[in-house]
């Protein structure tokens, strides 16, 4: 139940980056007030996370280190730990840029929009941060191609009251998953050009693997037959290639093994 005078709940998720985490922390601690809370979700860390967040408990409206099941489960905890109209999900080494930014978001948030979306900064090796816009419209098309920034995108918590939580079953890509849910029903989306957080660039989905690709064709599966063959299908294609040319050479791999077998 949603308590009155907390707009926004921002979870941080963390297991064993103590150094990310403490980057978290320390930005959105500056901007703590009565209408955000902070919830962290830990997994059970052997680092000096747990020595963080002791020390800042005070100032947390939850916490809790404990053994998971994996980044999404930790995610769900956290939603139903939460009391705020809005969620923000920060990973530990994700940061909002500098302060006042959550004036800025929770101003923007007047209007009741189910989704806002703002820009996003992402770290690049030796390289300046890419800054990436979010996209304009909300739609099973725009999704497909170009998804939403996860740490950038304000989700009304009624929305996974009635949607459901991300599903667990899935280690990489379920918020990718959890928007193409929504694109099923209305949603009221609005997208901002402020730009609210910087996404540290290691992660669970940062390479490209055997089970990133088999997870992402799963989703892929589920949403890309209600689409209808035109010209939009051809950029999704391109878009996608190399998830269909990775199951090209897995399908191609197995028929030389059976053929050989």
């Amino acid at each position: 139940m949603e308590q009155e005078g907390i707009q926004l709940s921002i979870i941080t998720v963390n297991l064993n980056n103590a150094k990310g985490l403490s980057n978290t922390l320390e930005s959105v601690l500056a901007q703590l007030n009565p209408a955000v809370e902070f919830i962290v979700i830990d997994g059970g860390s052997v680092d000096e996370s747990l020595a963080l967040i002791n020390g800042v408990a005070s100032k947390l409206s939850y916490w809790v280190s404990e053994k998971d099941s994996g980044i999404y489960a930790a995610m769900n905890k956290g939603i139903k730990h939460a009391r705020g109209s809005y969620l923000l999900f920060l990973n530990s080494g994700d940061t909002l840029v500098s302060d006042q930014r959550l004036d800025e978001l929770l101003s923007l948030l007047q209007d009741a929009p189910d989704l806002l979306s703002c820009c996003i900064r992402v770290e690049r090796d030796g390289m300046e941060d890419e800054l990436r816009s979010p996209i304009k419209k909300f739609s099973l098309q725009t999704i497909l191609l170009n998804s939403l920034p996860h740490q950038s995108t304000c989700i009304k918590r009624s929305l996974f009251l009635k949607h459901g939580l991300y599903d667990e079953s899935l280690r990489i890509a379920a918020d990718w998953d959890f928007w193409l849910r929504l694109t099923r029903h209305p949603v009221r989306y609005k997208q901002s050009e402020l730009v609210l957080s910087r996404m540290e660039k290691e992660g669970l989905g940062a390479n490209m693997n055997d089970h990133h690709y088999q997870e992402r064709l799963l989703i892929f599966e589920r949403f890309s037959k209600d689409l209808k063959p035109n010209f939009f299908s051809l950029r999704l294609i391109y878009r996608n290639r190399r998830l269909l040319y990775w199951l090209f050479r897995k399908t191609l791999k197995k028929g030389t093994l059976k053929k050989h077998g």
